[in-house]
């Protein structure tokens, strides 16, 4: 089961290209403050930068105040390593839409001295990783998540250490692509802008006639040094916003593989636009209904209609009894064939059911009705009969919603309550490919394992055989509650909880890792299993079950 681990983890991150356009889309919608709080604190410590290149580079007197200016230099720094540490709270409060982060002045110290102190070292440790290569990728991803590390409210730097080179071994592809696509939008900016920095200048002067000093200079701009810096500069204050967005975003989704704060998130924003959908719903609905019904005012009603319900009510069998008897007599004498009496019947069914349908509408009308206040409901309104019909429009609409999403939860119920008898089905009628590194032990119970070990062994597929009464081996351990099946788990963390689970059981522990040991050396290495070696491992596995049920 080597590899279990980071086959599930593959299977729950994000390809690079989606953190890119997670992080882009996040940096377009998110508010003016987010991206001010970095620039906050980058700005001053570039242009301070900057200026001490350019002044260590060409002052005759650098010399006597390069302390002081290098001092200078590392509070800027300082500065911006805390404004940091602020842009990326601020793109995680954007993500779980949780604004509650309380400041002191012992936090903000805290703060400021672990990621001053971490950040520090970045300058000796990339040049050395970058040299070697292959730990560049990681320690790029260490000091990105060092300052992505704000869930926790203790800044220390063990802590902080800990948690961001955590994060930084989780999706090593995911984590090289990314410093792939970075590199290449990052050339692809700097040129851009070394480009338009150049060209940009001349066209001033050739269309309004201003000259700068690098129309003064020329060509021979290109070949100042600083000209670069500066380049490089522009890029990084371009470029850096979207690295740490989209750190933060791999950080985020790397803690919720163990907290499952990505789906707490996604249930959260999912309330929230159904809150919006229903408020939206309700001032609707109470903007179009007619907030004023004279309650004096008499409805107008034709004499055909007041005639025809009256004859209506007078059909009633209630009321037959005031009917001359003759008349009944007649109707009584009119034969009718079995047919048509059961369309009549069926016409008839039909039509009390409408009514009463109509009913119902008509009570949970007044129902709505009666929830308005009293000072709405006497006011008057000259487009009632209109504002009438945009409200039982509209009430359609809501019950159709409410119908709708009752249909949907009634599904996902039925869904949930018949999954589970799906497996154990599916498991009956087919069963396991042992050659799999996903099943599980408790795909099948202790003697169907056992079971199928003998016909692989008849089979003549011996290494299938060891895989069966390995299995077989963890289904009854698994039985006995002396451990946990899980798809992500080891074979040494069997054996960890093993021996944390039954550690008196001395004789049991000594079985099990011998019979790991050997299973491992056939199953995942190169050497050729006969037929002693499957008779011997399967003795070990009876004496280890037979100590088990002791």
């Amino acid at each position: 089961m080597v590899g279990l681990m980071d086959r599930f983890q593959r299977g729950h991150h994000k390809s690079a290209i989606v953190i890119v356009e997670e992080a882009l889309h996040l940096l377009r919608s998110s508010p003016i403050r987010l991206l001010t709080s970095f620039y906050l604190g980058s700005i001053p410590f570039v242009l301070g930068l900057l200026y001490f290149w350019a002044d260590m580079s060409r002052s005759a007197k650098a010399h006597e105040y390069n302390t002081v200016a290098a001092l200078g230099l590392t509070i800027l720094f300082v500065w911006m390593k805390y404004w940091h540490f602020v842009f990326a709270l601020r793109v995680r409060m954007l993500l779980t839409g949780n604004a509650e982060y309380t400041w002191s002045m012992s936090r903000v110290a805290s703060i400021v001295a672990t990621q001053t102190l971490i950040h520090s070292t970045r300058f000796f440790i990339m040049p050395i990783a970058a040299l070697m290569v292959v730990p560049f990728g990681f320690c790029y991803a260490f000091f990105q998540n060092a300052s992505a590390h704000v869930n926790a409210d203790d800044q220390s730097i063990k802590s902080t250490i800990t948690w961001a080179w955590r994060q930084a071994k989780i999706w090593p592809r995911q984590n090289h692509l990314l410093i792939g696509i970075f590199w290449i939008f990052g050339f692809a900016v700097f040129l851009n802008v070394s480009f338009a920095s150049f060209v940009i200048p001349q066209l001033l002067k050739t269309l309004f006639g201003i000259e700068s000093k690098f129309t003064l200079s020329g060509i021979h701009i290109i070949l100042n040094p600083i000209f670069w810096v500066s380049m490089l500069a522009i890029t990084y204050l371009l470029l850096d916003p979207f690295v740490k967005t989209a750190y933060v975003l791999r950080c985020f989704y790397g803690t919720s593989l163990e907290s499952g704060e990505d789906l707490m998130t996604e249930l959260n924003h999912l309330i929230n636009l159904a809150k919006v959908g229903a408020s939206g719903l309700l001032f609707i609905f109470l903007f179009c209904t007619p907030l004023t019904a004279d309650a004096d005012s008499q409805v107008q009603i034709s004499s055909k209609e007041l005639n025809r319900s009256i004859e209506d009510v007078m059909n009633r069998r209630e009321f037959a009894w005031r009917m001359p008897r003759d008349s009944l007599q007649n109707e009584k004498q009119e034969s009718k064939g079995p047919i048509a009496a059961a369309v009549d019947w069926i016409f008839d069914l039909l039509v009390k059911g409408v009514k009463t349908i109509k009913n119902w509408i008509t009570k949970f009308y007044e129902w709505l009705e009666a929830l308005l206040p009293a000072a709405e409901k006497t006011q008057k309104s000259s487009d009632a009969d209109w504002m009438t019909s945009v409200r039982l429009i509209l009430i359609v609409l809501l019950i159709l919603l409410l119908t709708s999403l009752t249909f949907v939860f009634v599904r996902i119920w039925k869904k949930r309550r018949t999954e589970p008898s799906k497996y154990p089905v599916a498991r009956a009628l087919q069963l396991p490919d042992l050659a799999d590194e996903t099943i599980k032990a408790d795909d099948l119970p202790a003697n169907r394992w056992l079971a199928l070990a003998k016909e692989m062994i008849e089979n003549g597929d011996l290494r299938l055989a060891m895989r069966a009464l390995y299995l077989a081996t963890l289904a009854r351990l698994a039985e006995k509650d002396m451990i946990t099946i899980e798809l992500h788990k080891s074979n040494r963390d069997y054996e960890k909880e093993l021996i944390r689970r039954v550690h008196e059981k001395r004789e049991m522990l000594a079985i099990f890792s011998k019979s790991l040991t050997t299973f491992e050396r056939f199953w995942y290495g190169m050497y050729k299993i006969t037929r002693s070696d499957v008779d011997n491992f399967a003795a070990n596995q009876e004496r280890l079950l037979a100590v088990a049920e002791k």
